[in-house]
């Protein structure tokens, strides 16, 4: 975890230094230094690492996981790595060989910022998913970059005005716009790009694809060969650390990581952690027995609606757009906890994407197997992902079937673009499944601000994949592997036989959420008198105070239902970053960080 920046053109110290100063929780040691007279860079970590880089021509973010792999590319002899400094060298070596080529042989997660001496000029990458945030703007012919766009708030002539459209695209799809944040002339470097800046000039260029080369073979051969990737990436994730945490959901996939990190570190500390509303909660039940399964030290935790209005500030204002949902905030009550205890925090995040695993897949797998319904579930599915109404009468009807008159339309944000239709999925063409879940996983909605939650919390996390090998035998299994029948994510469950008990590996998806009763109700109400009301939302001119009228129209005696509650949510979060991001320009929002949240005995969970 280290903070990266720096500005390309003119600068003056202060203008450095301010930007550091918003990346402090990201690494207290800030440094700066000027290679070149045009490029003023600063990094943010352990002394050591500042040390070793300060002067140099890169500034780094990250950790590479094939650092032996990559020092046989290289013909150098294998060497444990001892941090980002390490990394940041191999990196340099790699880079003097291969050039920009070199970004594609890395695994693990990385951002950079490298001066390209030979050319003159300044190369920004990041890794292939996006996890290492990186930022930049033009300013006055300079370019100036971040980890965090907060820092390049900073620099006080820099606007601070809201991208509409973004904001837009967030409460009608629940993700971000790729290529865009909610900040307007503020953008992320792609993931699995490189960007060149030289005098006059900007280009880009992926570095990493992710193509589907299916292995036309037996089902066995699929299964062992997922399995053998899936522990292989596991130990090398693991090796360099002793105590090893895992973000438990109550679901499939982080209990199979919890099991696959038990099998490859079977004398490691491996503790489990988790956040619900209560011992009734269903997700904190399977999560305990999981860790009661694999022996783990289990550290369960309660997040109580009443600890929202402090909480949700902070949450926002690390992730830096306004989409964090429940389930968010419960990983950040668990981040803050594993910080605590292990030096590296495990997710299962990237399974479903990879191996059909949500209601999304269902539908486009129904619509390749029934074609006559294709054009009524496109419409459905683009009402469910993206907010837009379906206009045929197959899709109004599905649309009425399933919501029954529970859901709420999304805001209609004052001067943006409505949200168009883009259908995610084909019935034509070679393997159209794992086609849709390409073009999805491409687009992950989480994963850059999630790494800035725990990075928060002060703790590195990791996933499966951020390794290429693994996602390259994930897109080798054909369509008719990944569900089966009714079982979505067929393959990965078969692939995990013998690591769990099959009650444990026939979980279904889990959705972890408070719970939607008259108590999270009041609070959320009392956030939205605060937050929006109709003076404030005439003000800011983002969303129709009527709307927001509407949607809070509720019986004292009943909770507000799902769909609401993520509705009025999402408004109150931004709002929440308006007044971070537009009014106060990226300040934190108070000098107390939030209490953590209560654990909950294991003991009171019944796990069956």
């Amino acid at each position: 975890m280290a903070a990266l920046y720096g500005i390309l053109g003119e600068a003056d110290g202060g203008e450095i230094r301010a930007i550091g100063r918003r990346l402090t929780h990201r690494g207290a040691e800030q440094t700066t230094w000027s290679p070149t007279d045009v490029l003023h860079l600063g990094m943010g970590t352990s002394g050591s690492v500042v040390e070793a880089l300060v002067g140099g021509p890169i500034v780094f973010d990250g950790w590479i996981d094939n650092r032996s792999q990559l020092r046989s590319l290289l013909k150098r002899a294998p060497k444990p790595s001892l941090g980002s400094g390490d990394d940041a060298f191999l990196v340099l070596e790699l880079f003097s060989e291969l050039g920009c080529a070199a970004f594609q042989h890395i695994a693990g997660q990385f951002a950079l910022a490298l001066w390209d001496q030979a050319n003159r000029r300044l190369l920004l990458a990041r890794d292939r998913i996006g996890y290492a945030p990186l930022y930049f703007t033009v300013d006055r012919g300079r370019v100036i970059f971040a980890s965090e766009y907060k820092a390049l708030l900073a620099i006080d002539e820099l606007p601070a005005r809201p991208n509409r459209d973004a904001i837009q695209v967030i409460h009608s799809t629940k993700w971000m716009l790729p290529g865009a944040t909610c900040l307007e002339g503020v953008y992320p470097v792609a993931p699995g790009t490189w960007m060149a800046v030289e005098p006059h000039r900007m280009s880009t260029a992926r570095f990493w694809d992710l193509p589907i080369q299916v292995h036309q073979q037996e089902e066995e051969r699929h299964v062992s060969g997922l399995r053998e990737a899936f522990l292989e990436t596991l130990r090398r994730q693991t090796e360099p650390y002793q105590r090893i945490g895992i973000s438990l959901s109550g679901g499939l996939d982080s209990a199979v990581m919890a099991a696959g990190a038990r099998h490859v570190s079977p004398d490691k500390e491996i503790h489990t952690f988790s956040a619900g509303y209560g011992p009734d909660d269903k997700e904190l039940i399977n999560a305990a027995r999981v860790a009661q399964e694999l022996g783990t030290l289990h550290h369960p935790l309660i997040l109580d609606p009443d600890d929202l209005p402090d909480l949700l500030p902070w949450m926002v204002w690390h992730m830096e757009e306004p989409i964090g949902r429940e389930d968010i905030a419960y990983l950040y009550v668990a981040a803050r906890e594993a910080a605590r205890h292990v030096e590296l925090i495990l997710t299962g995040f990237g399974f479903d994407g990879l191996f059909a695993g949500l209601p999304r897949h269902r539908v486009a797998d129904v619509a390749l197997h029934v074609p006559p319904a294709a054009g009524a579930l496109r419409e459905f599915y683009d009402y469910t992902v993206r907010g837009v109404e379906p206009r045929g009468l197959g899709g109004r009807a599905l649309k009425t079937l399933y919501f029954r008159g529970t859901d709420f339309p999304a805001p209609q944000v004052q001067g943006a673009a409505a949200v168009e239709p883009l259908s995610g999925f084909r019935t034509e063409g070679d393997q159209p499944l794992s086609q849709f879940l390409r073009k999805g996983f491409l687009v992950l909605p989480y994963q850059s601000p999630v790494e800035r939650l725990y990075t928060a919390a002060g703790v590195r996390f990791n996933a499966h994949h951020t390794d290429p090998a693994f996602l390259a035998t994930a897109f080798s299994i054909p369509d008719r592997l990944k569900i089966r029948g009714r079982t979505q994510k067929y393959v990965l469950r078969k692939a995990c036989a013998g690591l769990l008990p099959a009650s444990i590996l026939n979980y279904g998806k889990s959705f972890n959420r408070l719970k939607h009763d008259l108590h999270l109700s009041a609070v959320l109400d009392a956030m939205a008198e605060k937050l929006l009301s109709r003076t404030a939302l005439l003000e800011r001119g983002l969303f129709n105070p009527d709307y927001v009228a509407r949607l809070r129209d509720r019986r004292a005696d009943q909770p507000y239902s799902q769909e609401r509650v993520y509705r009025l949510w999402s408004l109150i979060l931004t709002e929440m970053w308006s007044r971070m991001y537009l009014d106060a320009r990226g300040a934190p929002p108070g000098p107390a960080f939030p209490p953590g949240s209560a654990p909950l005995p294991a003991a009171s969970l019944a796990t069956g």
